[in-house]
């Protein structure tokens, strides 16, 4: 056989061997990247089931919490619904509906009053002291006390409501220390030789100022209206300048009524009479 065909036959066999190692070589090339992206598929796949649980096991803890709330609710109207039968052959007895924003009341089980009201908005501020919830109180209770003209003293909870409504911080004024210019004297506080005004809103230096109990300018006419039938433990049924919001929750929780309305209770109602919040 001539040289030149063995030479050739051998060239034949090296481009052969090339050609089965190239298409190893690329086989291996597709093979690590198709592995890439299953690897990639599967971490998208493990990421998705991941966020599902999260989301399923955050629905279920929602669920859970409404759940909750319902039957503390359900019990609550249940109690408060045997309480009223109960109490149907009393003299005079005060109902309140926070759902419905109404006021009944009863004289020995027949319907002489009733009224549009506003009760707690069961909205939370966060003080230092913790987290205040503007919640109507749920019960039974009785009228401990009966004021006309009264006066709203707020608890420390409203100058924190104010500050935190602008922006600003809030500090004590106490009684024997000057502040701002601020002086405790009695029940007035002096500025430049001057009292302040009862139910004024003192801001200095970037901070809402807490006058002491018993001073004037804590003491703010005409916000609780014309009459007050107090519960006890900071609650009434009062009047209100905020005549637009009556029938919705937006009090701090006590029971808003119109000025006329409350009037009329008040003349009906004596100390130790019933009211039934629900």
């Amino acid at each position: 056989m001539p040289r030149w065909v063995g030479l050739l036959g051998s060239w034949a066999l090296l481009v052969l061997g090339l050609g089965i190692v190239g298409y190893a070589v690329a086989a291996e090339a597709i093979t690590l990247t198709d592995a890439r992206k299953l690897k990639r598929v599967r971490t998208i796949d493990l990421l998705m089931e991941e966020q599902a649980q999260q989301q399923l096991a955050q629905l279920q803890k929602t669920m859970s919490k409404a759940s909750s709330r319902m039957t503390t609710l359900q019990s609550d109207v249940v109690s408060t619904e045997k309480q009223i039968e109960d109490l149907q052959d009393s003299n005079f007895v005060i109902t309140v509906s926070t759902t419905e924003n109404k006021v009944y009341a009863r004289r020995n089980g027949q319907l002489v009053f009733e009224a549009v009201c506003s009760t707690g908005s069961n909205n939370t501020l966060v003080t230092a002291g913790g987290t205040k919830v503007f919640r109507t109180p749920i019960g039974r209770f009785r009228i401990q006390s009966k004021e006309e003209n009264p006066k709203w003293v707020p608890p420390d909870w409203h100058y924190v409501e104010e500050a935190q409504k602008n922006g600003l911080t809030v500090v004590h004024l106490q009684r024997g220390q000057s502040l701002g210019g601020l002086t405790v004297n009695g029940a007035d506080i002096y500025e430049n030789g001057y009292p302040l005004p009862e139910g004024q809103l003192i801001v200095r230096g970037g901070a809402v100022v807490i006058p002491p109990v018993g001073t004037h300018p804590r003491e703010f006419p005409d916000v609780l209206g014309t009459h007050r039938l107090n519960l006890g433990d900071g609650y009434a049924l009062h009047g209100t300048q905020a005549v637009s919001q009556l029938g919705r929750n937006v009090s701090h929780g006590c029971v808003r009524l119109h000025n006329d309305d409350i009037a009329q209770l008040f003349a009906m109602a004596n100390v130790g009479d019933e009211v039934i919040i629900y």
